[in-house]
């Protein structure tokens, strides 16, 4: 149970604007099984930045059509509506703006590796109805580190806090720094500020859960996001951020130990087809 402190932290991190703008009118239109792509398009388009988010995804060579969508409600059938929700949650957060405090230089590099892993392990397993699919486990892997930014923006003065706490202790966990300073981790900062989003259960619990060892995991979804999360950090070099080792979140996903390599390719050429999302920041 979430302690008081824990409940204050959650309200002044996943505070919205009074008057919504694009990206929350975007999320709300998203709920709404009649909404076309012609009508997310229309909307998308009446806010430039948003468009342009949305638009340079769509646009980079991961999705085969580099510089061939020209139109916002082209961009949202070729994303689909998980990764347009995607994008419009840190639209909606802020996290896009360059006003205030800038968010940790590793954050979005490293949000864009772990969702390209996320979905080329979710393309890898055998996928069952209600499993993880590959648009909803890269969706996944673009906000599992949500808690973090809100964290780092919305309360920086906490977050230096959890620093300092490691670099006092070498030996402590960013997961215990983070329970010590707060009495809850940025992975269950990004789960509450999901479910204030109405996400899905499954990806809320499967970001409230990316820290935990793959042997208490019980979804597909949350097993994919913990093995995408350890190869980012692996392949981007992040030495400030821990996971279980690879090789063990890859057995709980049965996928053979000998994967491993194919699979690191496979992500570094991936990340290199997404680096043109990269230039948003």
């Amino acid at each position: 149970m979430a302690t008081a402190d824990a409940n204050d932290l959650i309200t002044e991190v996943t505070q919205l604007p009074v008057q919504p703008g694009a990206a929350m009118r975007l999320l709300w239109m998203l709920e709404d099984p009649r909404s076309s792509a012609a009508d997310l398009g229309r909307l998308i388009e009446s806010d430039p930045a948003l468009a342009e988010q949305v638009m340079r995804l769509a646009n980079t060579a991961f999705y085969g059509l580099s510089g061939k969508v020209s139109s916002a409600w082209r961009a949202v059938t070729v994303l689909g509506v998980t990764t347009v929700r995607a994008i419009a949650t840190t639209a909606a957060f802020d996290l896009f703006s360059e006003n205030g405090r800038s968010l940790p230089d590793d954050f979005w590099p490293h949000s864009v590796t772990a969702a390209a892993a996320a979905a080329a392990i979710a393309r890898r397993i055998d996928i069952h109805p209600n499993d993880a699919q590959p648009n909803d486990a890269f969706s996944a892997g673009l906000l599992h580190d949500l808690g973090r930014a809100l964290v780092f923006r919305r309360t920086p003065r906490r977050y230096d806090a959890v620093l300092e706490l490691l670099a006092h202790d070498p030996e402590l966990s960013g997961s215990d720094a983070e329970r010590m300073e707060f009495g809850m981790t940025h992975a269950e900062v990004g789960a509450a500020a999901l479910s204030v989003m109405r996400f899905p259960a499954d990806v809320v619990e499967a970001i409230g859960s990316h820290h935990t060892p793959p042997a208490r995991v019980t979804s597909h979804l949350g097993c994919v996001l913990i093995a995408a999360d350890a190869v980012a950090i692996e392949i981007d070099g992040i030495s400030s951020e821990k996971n279980a080792p690879l090789e063990d979140a890859l057995a709980a996903l049965d996928l053979p130990a000998d994967s491993r390599e194919s699979l690191l390719a496979e992500v570094r050429s991936d990340q290199d087809n997404l680096a043109g999302f990269l230039t948003l920041r």
